[in-house]
């Protein structure tokens, strides 16, 4: 079965809307992954993990836990030479990994 041109163009302009509604909604969803000098120490429980964060960075930084299958750790300010500690308590949660805030 052979499309009409009309047909076509219509098929192809709702194709460029919807991709470019899909391409301008990634990137504000995705968050930036926290700078190296950000340590993580990921450490799993039978009941959960827990996440050591040093901030090793000349300056303060603010870095969240994304956590897989539950909601992710409110954003910790951390000064720069000291640490910051989330424990997630749960059987479905997995760490996913630390993002800037």
């Amino acid at each position: 079965m052979r499309m009409s041109r009309r047909a076509v163009q219509a098929v192809v302009t709702a194709a460029a809307i919807g991709g470019s509604m899909i391409v301008s909604a990634t990137p504000a969803a995705a968050a930036t992954t926290a700078p190296s000098c950000i340590g993580r120490l990921v450490t799993e429980r039978t009941n959960g993990f827990d996440v050591l964060l040093t901030n090793r960075c000349r300056y303060e930084r603010a870095a969240k836990i994304e956590v897989s299958l539950a909601p992710d750790s409110s954003c910790y300010v951390i000064p720069a030479g000291t640490n910051a500690f989330y424990i997630y308590k749960g059987i479905f949660g997995n760490y996913s990994r630390t993002v800037n805030c």
